[in-house]
């Protein structure tokens, strides 16, 4: 689908809801893109020895932390579309807000306009 902007679109209360939840989602994984590392980091070295560290680097599973940052990206993904398609079943929608939604759902971002 092509991301081009819905002019004129009017929101109502129920759509700019759904934009918060939106982007606080967004914002969640971003935050969890910053702070899964961080913990990560600080398990290893914080308050240890050298001999410590080196042992946590070892055994920290590092296969795990790549899954784990790499599933933030497709979690935010889902809840994007969870959203849209929420409103989309909404039956008071006019042409402009379900062509919005579509898009919303189809990945297109700043389709407002």
């Amino acid at each position: 689908m092509e991301c081009t902007p819905v002019r004129n679109l009017k929101l109502d209360s129920k759509d700019r809801e759904a934009l918060k939840t939106i982007r606080k989602a967004q914002r969640n994984g971003k935050m969890l893109e910053v702070v899964l590392p961080a913990g990560v980091m600080a398990s290893i070295f914080l308050g240890n020895n050298r001999a410590e560290a080196a042992f946590n680097i070892k055994s920290t599973d590092w296969v795990r932390f790549a899954k784990s940052m790499q599933a933030i990206g497709p979690m935010v993904r889902k809840t994007l579309i969870k959203v849209a398609r929420m409103q989309l079943l909404r039956d008071e929608l006019s042409p402009k807000q379900r062509q919005f939604w579509k898009k919303i759902e189809n990945g297109c971002e700043g389709v407002r306009q």
